[in-house]
């Protein structure tokens, strides 16, 4: 016998731990076994039995955990009850019958439960006898929120279904039984209940699970092309391009997204993705679909499910465009072309992806071409709608009436000129042949930390000055269009930042009233050339960047490439040439090099998270030696060898100096070498000379230094003399540091 009163009580037991405690003991053995019982009796196998047991013994065990005991003090778990049967169709499972306690409701529910998109589906494909022959015993609830259930009179069922298709309140809905939960009732009577539920039912539940072996079929297929890894290769216009796939990503219920990018020499040239759907969000249609977006545009968007059937179909799509102040019937026969020419299949305003066997449960071709070809149809339509920046680059596009011959062939010329290349192979062997000196490590760090997001290109070069930051940005950039470092590259921008910088206009502009005109900046012009030319990597360097406060004039652009929404410029209609939003194109490469000194601004977890941040502090003096100029080397060699053992003096210390204090230290001494002989003095004089105006002005500190001091205080009175000037000033910090705890090359 069971006391349905007994269970509301145990329902209605305050603390969390109790309730949940005795409700499991008392219901889940019981009910479990009855309806494994049940069950094989109606089905036999292909089933399992699932309920609310583990949920019940996961809450208690977390409300005795001081850990999670607060957060669940007041919860409702352990208010209801219930166990289902269930079955597995492709990865999903479905409910076949479902017998719930529900302690909120005060009431015990026998049902078998459809989506809101299955039943939907039974009005919008005219099969709703399905639901008109339902027994009048059953009766129809709307499943508002875990406990709370609605009933609905079957005359306006489907005017509540349509009413949830605009607001997308689109509750489950169960068709069954309610009784009180109240009063005594033997085993067997509520078994028999089930029973009956289960035979009245039985057409509701076969359309479920003819559905959900439906919907199984085709999230199989959604998964053959979900799963390709392969980059694509595609020639258009005389270019070889490269489609490349991210993860799929569980954005929603019933959708994922995964994202994709065009690239072309390793360059990202524009972002798309596939979305993956189980039914039709915007109509409430239960329809598996798939899309295919380009810069947040749609240009494919499909019923999975035409594929199905009992042999072999064939994939066509439909094409038809739909713009504004454009001919539709130019650009559909515009994309045909193109479909063609890229060795696709074309019917009218059909084009042909290819065929799905549904007997082996494959594509007769490869997964990879099927995947390659959806990706590619859709930035073709990108490329011929003009919808957003994209177009893909057409040598004969150069061409027009309005240009000479020469101006044609200058244009030419300077796009063949220019060719980037991302192969760290060939940047790394164009830095070597440089003069300048950065290790393999550091070249390859840069080149991953600035190529290994597809739509986010930012790093910050933090160390001592002279280290060679901005010398290093310029030479990866140059690197990549297989140029010197001397060469002027026309896609490499250096900006440096003001101290006065402190909004966003500093780097995109504004409209000045005063003037009546817009107020261009470098950084904006770079912004409107990448976007018009998104083949080719743009470069800009912001030099000493942390002059100003970074999060101020940086916080549009970090915020329109994290969005991957516009920016809005100006709200005026008559600007030509400056439109009103811009957004970031993935071929803006950003670095920033920093100094930390008392003239700077720390940088905010805002900015170091979008970035990432290198430190040059080792420097390779002995490489840089070896590229000085032989007569050079002769003349000064022991001057050099002084200056590496100060180097490594201070550089424990974070005071030792950079590249570009070397160099001009051996460029002064060698000048005054190429004095005459009468204007010269000693070698070690100039080499006194050199360090106390390069090197010891940046020298200063506290207790710490104490003994660098003396090690350099002995170094110079042995090398260069204590009458020397170097020895003078370190002489007078040592004192001072003994005095005050504290001291500094300036007085």
């Amino acid at each position: 016998m069971i006391n349905l009163s007994h269970y509301q009580h145990l329902f209605n037991i305050e603390n969390t731990t109790e309730r949940c405690k005795k409700v499991n003991d008392t219901m889940d053995q019981v009910w479990r076994s009855e309806l494994d019982q049940l069950a094989m009796r109606l089905i036999g196998e292909d089933y399992r039995i699932a309920t609310y047991g583990q949920t019940l013994i996961t809450t208690y065990h977390d409300s005795i955990n001081p850990k999670y005991a607060e957060q669940k003090k007041d919860t409702s778990i352990g208010k209801k009850y219930f166990a289902q049967i269930v079955r597995k169709i492709g990865e999903k499972e479905i409910s076949l019958l479902t017998l719930e306690f529900n302690g909120i409701e005060q009431q015990m529910y026998i049902y078998t439960e459809l989506s809101f998109y299955q039943v939907h589906e039974l009005f919008k494909t005219g099969r709703q006898q399905i639901l008109n022959e339902m027994d009048s015993s059953l009766k129809v609830f709307t499943k508002t929120s875990t406990f709370r259930r609605s009933e609905v009179e079957r005359s306006v069922l489907e005017h509540t279904i349509l009413e949830m298709v605009k607001p997308r309140t689109r509750h489950g809905l169960i068709f069954g039984v309610a009784i009180s939960l109240q009063g005594m009732y033997e085993t067997s009577n509520i078994i028999d209940f089930l029973g009956e539920t289960w035979r009245l039912t039985a057409s509701l539940r076969n359309y479920a699970i003819e559905h959900k072996e439906s919907s199984a079929r085709v999230e199989h297929i959604m998964n053959l092309l979900g799963s390709v890894e392969t980059p694509y290769t595609a020639n258009l216009f005389g270019n070889v391009y490269q489609i490349h796939y991210g993860s799929a990503v569980n954005e929603k219920s019933g959708e994922r997204i995964e994202e994709f990018v065009l690239k072309r020499d390793g360059q990202t040239i524009v972002q798309g993705n596939f979305n993956y759907r189980e039914y039709e969000v915007r109509t409430g249609l239960s329809r598996p679909m798939l899309g295919v977006n380009v810069e947040g545009h749609n240009h494919i968007y499909t019923n999975v499910e035409v594929l199905l059937g009992d042999n072999r179909k064939e994939w066509w799509l439909t094409k038809s465009f739909r713009t504004t102040n454009q001919n539709n019937e130019e650009l559909k026969r515009e994309a045909m072309d193109l479909l063609i020419q890229h060795g696709m299949e074309v019917h009218d305003n059909e084009y042909r992806i290819g065929t799905y066997n549904n007997t082996q449960r494959r594509f007769e071709e490869d997964h990879a071409e099927i995947k390659g070809r959806l990706a590619f149809a859709a930035l073709l339509f990108a490329h011929v709608a003009g919808r957003g920046k994209f177009k893909f680059f057409e040598k004969e596009a150069l061409i027009h009436e309005d240009k000479s011959d020469k101006e044609i062939l200058e244009n030419s010329k300077e796009m063949d000129e220019f060719n980037s290349n991302f192969d760290f192979s060939v940047i790394y062997e164009s830095i070597q042949n440089c003069s300048l000196t950065f290790d393999k490590d550091l070249i390859r760090d840069l080149h991953l930390n600035i190529t290994a997001l597809d739509d986010k290109h930012f790093v910050i070069l933090n160390g001592i000055s002279g280290t060679g930051k901005t010398q290093l940005a310029k030479l990866y950039a140059n690197a990549v269009y297989g140029l010197s470092y001397e060469d002027d590259n026309p896609y490499l921008s250096i900006i440096p930042v003001r101290p006065d910088w402190t909004d966003a206009s500093a780097l995109f502009g504004y409209y000045s009233s005063f003037e009546k005109c817009y107020m261009m900046t470098e950084f904006l012009k770079v912004l409107l050339h990448a976007n018009e030319e998104r083949m080719k990597p743009h470069f800009i360097v912001l030099d000493e960047m942390n002059l100003a406060r970074v999060e101020y004039y940086l916080s549009d652009y970090l915020s329109g490439v994290e969005s991957h929404k516009e920016i809005t410029l100006h709200n005026r209609d008559d600007l030509d040439g400056i439109p009103s939003k811009i957004g970031i194109p993935p071929n803006i490469y950003l670095i920033g090099t920093i100094n930390v000194d008392e003239t700077t601004h720390t940088i905010s977890d805002k900015v170091l998270d979008r970035a990432f941040v290198m430190t040059l502090s080792d420097v390779d003096l002995e490489t840089f030696w070896s590229r000085v100029d032989d007569g050079v080397k002769v003349r000064l060699q022991n001057e050099f060898q002084f200056l590496m053992i100060l180097h490594r003096w201070l550089a424990p210390y974070n005071l030792h100096f950079g590249y570009r204090t070397m160099n001009e230290m051996i460029q002064k001494m060698s000048r005054h070498l190429g004095l005459d002989i009468e204007h010269q003095i000693s070698q070690k004089a100039m080499l006194d000379r050199v360090i106390s105006e390069k090197v010891l002005p940046k020298l200063r500190g506290d207790d710490r230094i104490s003994e660098l001091l003396k090690e350099l205080s002995k170094a110079f009175a042995t090398y260069l003399g204590e009458e020397s000037v170097s020895y003078g000033h370190i002489d007078r910090m040592e004192k001072e540091l003994k005095r005050y705890g504290a001291t500094q090359f300036w007085r």
